[in-house]
């Protein structure tokens, strides 16, 4: 049966006044699919017009794009038996990582209220871990040489498993402990931890852009692409925060255009130019003396933290998927 055929016998999507309340977004009005459908109702979904499509499709193509980077790179660098090439391998990890969760929670988190809360608790893991590849691959390649033994390097990959662990941690909370709607403090939950780890992350691109701007050192090939990152990092957390452009127009960006789309949108991006900025990192430290003064990857500051963390955010999902279930059969009884 062709697949336009297989979609018109999905059920037609429903208004917000047709879904519980803690499925509405804010200043979307229509497109939302039913709940306790079969799971491949979600999954034909992907093809039918509701305001969850373009959320799942924008980070399936990141997810597409990233995967073509990464046999793109396998190419040119021996990304698994070169030990200087492990940080760049464990952020690429990271980042499939972070794409699949996305478009997993977005695509299934209408089937029921508790797999809404899980979905949403893998996304948060995904996030997290994504943050601590970014720390082990910025640390890796984009740190200055008078940086090296400081305090940040030193303790840069310690820091960044705490720090991608509270992510999951604190939006986990952000999602169970808060009810629609939502209180300015939830959002903050999200925000703090995800800034956190970003500052720790970004730390190395600062300081070289600090000793660029005091003329210490001369502009490089890496640092425009380093600057298009922070530009798109910045311009997806303004999507986040303000709700624009549906708060003006709402039930107008139900099925395109909605911030979260742009939010999205911002951090394939932000990806894409880190991609680009660390290869030329990477690439000037290999032709450089330099490349000696740095410590050499190891399988525990590389893979070792990736898959600690995955264990780590796994057991957080689980329990928090168990508050989810109380905060369902408590709220069940009072209704």
């Amino acid at each position: 049966m062709p697949l336009q055929k297989i979609v018109e016998t999905l059920v037609p999507t429903a208004t917000k006044e047709e879904v519980p309340k803690l499925f509405r977004e804010p200043h979307v009005e229509t497109g939302f699919r039913h709940l306790h459908q079969p799971w491949r109702y979600y999954i034909l979904s992907l093809f039918q017009i509701h305001n969850e499509c373009m959320n799942v499709w924008t980070h399936v193509i990141a997810l597409l794009m990233t995967m073509a980077r990464v046999a793109i790179f396998a190419r040119e660098f021996d990304l698994i038996y070169d030990k200087f090439m492990w940080p760049f391998t464990a952020c690429l990890l990271s980042m499939l990582v972070l794409y699949m969760c996305s478009s997993f929670a977005h695509c299934f988190q209408n089937k029921s209220e508790l797999v809404h809360y899980t979905c949403f608790m893998i996304d948060y893991a995904g996030i997290g871990l994504y943050g601590l590849g970014s720390v082990i691959i910025h640390h890796a390649y984009c740190l200055h040489p008078n940086m090296i033994a400081s305090f940040v390097h030193s303790y840069s990959i310690p820091v960044g498993v705490i720090l991608a662990i509270l992510v999951c941690i604190c939006c986990s909370i952000s999602k169970t402990f808060y009810s629609r709607p939502y209180p300015y403090t939830r959002r903050l939950w999200q925000v703090i931890s995800v800034v956190a780890v970003y500052i720790w992350l970004i730390l190395p691109v600062w300081h070289r852009v600090h000793l660029y701007l005091t003329d210490q050192v001369p502009w490089d090939s890496g640092m425009g692409h380093h600057i298009q990152q922070m530009m798109w990092f910045v311009a997806g957390g303004f999507f986040f925060g303000s709700d624009i452009p549906q708060r003006f127009f709402p039930g107008k960006f139900d099925f395109l255009g909605h911030s979260h789309q742009l939010f999205h949108i911002c951090i394939m991006m932000t990806s894409y130019k880190q991609l680009d900025a660390v290869y030329h990192d990477l690439k000037n430290l290999r032709n450089e003396p330099l490349v000696k003064l740095h410590p050499s990857p190891t399988f525990y500051n590389t893979f070792g933290v990736i898959f600690l963390v995955i264990f780590v955010n796994i057991l957080s999902t689980l329990f928090f998927r168990e508050v989810a279930k109380f905060k369902i059969a408590k709220e069940s009884k009072c209704s």
